[in-house]
């Protein structure tokens, strides 16, 4: 995923004080005599002592009631993973802008780059009792330690509207016990973008029919060290747990079992993890992939033209169609290549939680609500069209969805597998992927020629410890 971050819109409002003025009251008293005529004077004479004058009485001013101050305007923060364009971000952050402006809130939005960066953000900010109200990172991991709400019912409001909410966004913001612990707001999907003007010339001007035909033809197509064939991710970031994955399903593997017990173990893995060997060795893969920390790694090596090829979420399509129109023109989105068990891709829905102990948690799901109305939601999906599947099935109901490159896309939102499969979403996986980088490790064991099957054996333990440490007994 590219590293782009967006500006942090902040509104201040000062505080006004009411001060009360004090008032006094004054007596007045007075007393008066006939003036002599001008015309016909007459002796003076003394003029009678006047009665006394009764005092007036005195009534008390009463002082104004104080001027009350206004509100403070509730403050709400708004965290989400990079959309690696700014033109999203914005449109994300403009949205809860308007809920407080509307509603004496100020929402201060933040855009992050993705894990690991992100889960160590929030840690520290949780640890320091000041977590964001809203937030899209790691979901399950935070709701399985009881540090987010339940937002079960206010996603009842919004799952049938506009056509109905695409399934796999429900399922994959479903725990494993029943409550939906972030309201879905769009797809993720995760196609293999791929040059067409290069690959083409050996494909026919089609994708791969399969894994085996790419590392057939990977080595005329590509040109090292100026371009290689695959950004394939190996390295100590966030993006190669989707890569490994995808290729496993393929061959029939899998990195959970039904219950969410971690799986790596599985005999099926073993051919997804011969074929993955095969990429590195035949050297289709940039030699760097070992060593990438930043989730951006494969977009970057797609966007500076040294991969051809790249598996990721269409941050990358969505980085070219804003900054590099050419490039984004010659780029094919596809469902990655064929297995001996079929072709699948992972598709998950992005959706915000609400942290409990959050200041402004209870605002927050009236923020949540205002952005969730198909009108806002139908602003962003088309910002940058592509990025995301639209969550509500009624706006991919388009020539764009429909027609365009992006229609397997659409294709991945209804049949698209998430990381767990054939499990519901796993507190485990956030540690795995993002702390102790269990499977690239692996990769690195099987890369250096230690035999795949101990390396899974490792592997198993490894990610086994996770599970005990999160899921409770």
């Amino acid at each position: 995923m590219a590293l782009t971050t967006g500006a942090a819109a902040r509104s201040r409002r000062a505080i006004i004080g009411g001060f009360a003025g004090l008032l006094s009251a004054s007596l007045v008293s007075a007393c008066g005599g006939d003036a002599p005529s001008a015309s016909n004077p007459e002796p003076t004479k003394a003029a009678p002592a006047p009665a006394p004058t009764a005092p007036a009485a005195v009534v008390p001013t009463k002082a104004p009631e104080p001027t009350k101050a206004p509100p403070a305007p509730v403050k709400l923060s708004v965290w989400f993973t990079a959309n690696w364009n700014e033109v999203t971000d914005k449109t994300i952050g403009a949205i809860f802008d308007e809920w407080g402006k509307a509603n004496n809130a100020q929402v201060e939005w933040q855009s992050i780059p993705s894990s690991p960066q992100y889960l160590a953000k929030q840690s520290a900010a949780v640890a320091a009792g000041e977590p964001p109200e809203i937030d899209n990172g790691n979901n399950i991991y935070w709701y399985a330690q009881g540090e987010r709400t339940d937002l079960t019912s206010l996603t009842a409001k919004f799952k049938d509207q506009a056509g109905g909410i695409y399934q796999i966004a429900m399922a994959s913001n479903t725990a494993t016990d029943g409550k939906i612990f972030a309201v879905p707001y769009a797809v993720d999907c995760w196609p293999m973008h791929w040059r067409k003007d290069i690959i083409g010339q050996s494909t026919g001007n089609k994708y791969f029919e399969n894994w085996e035909q790419l590392i057939e033809l990977g080595p005329k197509i590509q040109q090292p060290p100026k371009t290689f064939l695959i950004a394939f991710a190996t390295g100590h970031e966030g993006d190669h747990v989707n890569n490994v994955a995808t290729v496993l399903w393929a061959y029939g593997g899998r990195l959970a079992d039904e219950k969410g017990v971690p799986d790596i173990k599985n005999p099926a893995n073993k051919a997804g993890l011969e074929t993955i060997a095969k990429l590195w060795k035949n050297k289709l893969v940039p030699p760097d992939s070992q060593g990438a920390t930043v989730t951006s790694w494969n977009n970057e090596a797609f966007q500076k033209q040294r991969a051809l090829m790249a598996m990721n979420p269409a941050t990358i399509y969505g980085w070219l169609a804003v900054n590099d129109k050419e490039t984004a023109a010659n780029t094919g989105l596809a469902i990655p290549p064929k297995g001996t068990a079929g072709q699948f891709a992972e598709g998950s829905g992005v959706g915000f939680g609400v942290f409990k102990k959050a200041k402004g948690a209870e605002k927050a799901l009236s923020a949540l609500e205002y952005f969730m109305a198909p009108e806002r939601l139908q602003r962003m999906s088309s910002a940058v069209e592509g990025r995301y599947v639209p969550v509500y099935r009624d706006h991919t109901k388009t020539e764009f969805w429909q027609k365009s490159a992006f229609a397997d896309m659409r294709s991945i939102a209804e049949v698209g597998r998430i990381r767990e499969w054939p499990a519901s979403p796993q507190p485990w996986l956030a540690d795995v992927t993002d702390a102790r980088f269990t499977l690239s490790d692996m990769l690195q064991k099987i890369f250096n020629g230690e035999a795949i099957e101990k390396a899974q054996e490792w592997a198993q333990a490894d990610m086994m410890e996770s599970y005990n440490k999160f899921v409770k007994r």
